[in-house]
Formats: structure tokens, C-alpha cells, sequence
């Protein structure tokens, strides 16, 4: 099996647990956070192929990006380390095309709950947006180049 399914279904397994317990565990984040580094200091790239640059670039693009929204509570503490592992992961065009991605989900998310419920305040798990945001730029992307 390659690569890119043992992430997608790491990625579709905190996603799950986010859905249901509204927060990710640290411990999901570095059984993928440490092989990752690992990859990308042994090998000189990562486990998807990006360069020590793009990766580390990636990772600090999604922290930069998500960490705003930690604290008015839009995004937990765990989104934002997801994201970053996420974009360790992607290296850096792939985490900008993701992280667009994950905008438009949490987005159309926000509406559709601020529609079901009527209330603006109506929380949610951010984690499946990003897993579905990079499930998409995996198997479709990159797209803007």
C-alpha cells in the first residue's frame, strides 16, 4: 500500500475522532509528525516527495494561517497542530491549495450550521474539513500550477 493511503487514513481517523470528541489527541499527531521529520532529514525530502524547504515552509504556512483563529475559539489548539503536520506533509504549494480547500469546506460547514441550527454560534469539528481538503489536493492536485 502507498503512501498516500496510510496518510489518508491516519488524516480520515482524526478526522472521526474530532467529528465525535471535539478535540485531537497529541499523541495522533506524532505517530505521523515523527516518521515525517524523520523522512525529511534522512531522506532529504518527505513522505510525499516535497523538499526539505517546501516542507518546513508548508508546515509553518499552515501554522501562520490557522493559529489566528485559536484564539477567538474558532479553531482548537489541535486544528492548528493538525494543519501544521498537515503541511509538513504537503510541502508548500500543496498546503496553499489545502488550506484554500479547507476554507471553502469550513465555510460552506459554517452556513449549512448557521441554516440547520440558526445560531451563529453553532460549533463544529474543523479536523474533517482539513482531512477532506487534503484528500482532495492528494488526489487531485496540485491545481493552481
Amino acid at each position: 500500500m502507498s503512501i498516500v493511503f496510510w496518510i489518508g487514513l491516519w488524516a480520515a481517523l482524526i478526522a472521526i475522532y474530532d467529528w465525535r470528541r471535539q478535540r485531537i489527541a497529541n499523541a495522533a499527531l506524532i505517530v505521523m509528525l515523527v516518521p515525517a521529520l524523520l523522512a525529511l532529514f534522512w531522506n532529504g525530502k518527505g513522505l510525499l516527495g516535497a523538499g526539505p524547504g517546501s516542507s518546513l515552509c508548508g508546515m509553518l504556512l499552515a501554522f501562520v494561517v490557522t493559529l489566528p483563529a485559536y484564539p477567538p475559539r474558532v479553531l482548537g489548539a489541535g486544528d492548528v497542530k493538525f494543519a501544521a503536520v498537515l503541511g509538513l506533509l504537503l510541502g508548500l504549494q500543496r498546503t496553499l491549495e489545502m488550506l484554500l480547500w479547507a476554507a471553502l469546506l469550513l465555510g460552506l460547514a459554517a452556513v449549512l450550521m448557521w441554516w440547520l441550527k440558526g445560531s451563529r454560534k453553532a460549533r463544529f469539528a474543523a479536523a474533517p474539513a482539513l482531512t477532506l481538503a487534503t484528500l482532495l489536493e492528494l488526489m487531485g492536485g496540485p491545481l493552481l500550477l
